[in-house]
């Protein structure tokens, strides 16, 4: 498994949506020990080994943004990189990006001043550009590593699925695979599929939920 597999996180954004300034990464993943995020998927990773049977230690891609990226760094650093091996831990920042104001494109400008365009990291999609720009694909893949694992940066759940998606993945050859949750209305989360029943079908309807990892 540490021989074919690299874990990617996507962390280029802050906590403000959920009322915290600094990154997400460093919010508490659960309250009774208040371990972060960030400590919780090195203890992941780390426990993949273990059960692997190897001494190696799953590559670790974080995508961050100039936002995020010295205070990733500086998290790392404290935790003493958390256990992980810090020469299997990559940092790759993703660029900023114009905001559009509204469907018809318009820019976004600073309300304190309309000669500046406002800006924005470029989203989660900017990862696999990276990986291949800065040639860590291509030195994942010549290490021997087969398989991509893609995560969020708070999604504390997602290593319970991880080695199932994995050997889904392989045992049915799939070039990509998905796992997702069934989204209820008016959760605040993108849709992957929509299911529509047919005219007389059965109980098929819904709406399939957000996807956070891929195998």
């Amino acid at each position: 498994l540490c021989h074919v597999v690299s874990g990617t996180l996507a962390a280029g954004g802050l906590g403000e949506r959920l009322g915290a300034s600094g990154i997400k990464l460093d919010l508490p993943a659960e309250l009774a020990t208040g371990t972060s995020f960030l400590a919780l998927y090195a203890q992941h990773i780390l426990a993949l080994g273990a059960a692997a049977g190897s001494a190696a230690c799953l590559p670790l891609v974080l995508m961050t943004s100039d936002d995020t990226h010295a205070r990733t760094l500086a998290s790392l650093e404290a935790g003493d990189y958390f256990g992980l091996d810090r020469r299997r831990v990559f940092l790759l920042r993703q660029q900023a990006v114009p905001c559009l104001a509204d469907g018809g494109a318009a820019l976004a400008v600073d309300p304190s001043d309309a000669s500046r365009v406002l800006t924005k990291p470029n989203g989660h999609g900017e990862v696999h550009r990276l990986l291949h720009s800065s040639g860590l694909a291509a030195k994942l893949h010549g290490d021997g590593c087969t398989h991509l694992v893609f995560f969020q940066d708070t999604n504390g759940l997602v290593f319970n699925a991880v080695p199932a998606a994995l050997g889904v993945s392989v045992r049915r050859g799939l070039a990509l695979n998905f796992v997702s949750v069934r989204r209820r209305a008016g959760d605040a989360s993108g849709a992957l599929i929509e299911l529509v029943r047919e005219r007389g079908g059965g109980d098929g309807g819904g709406r399939g939920g957000g996807g956070d990892g891929g195998g």
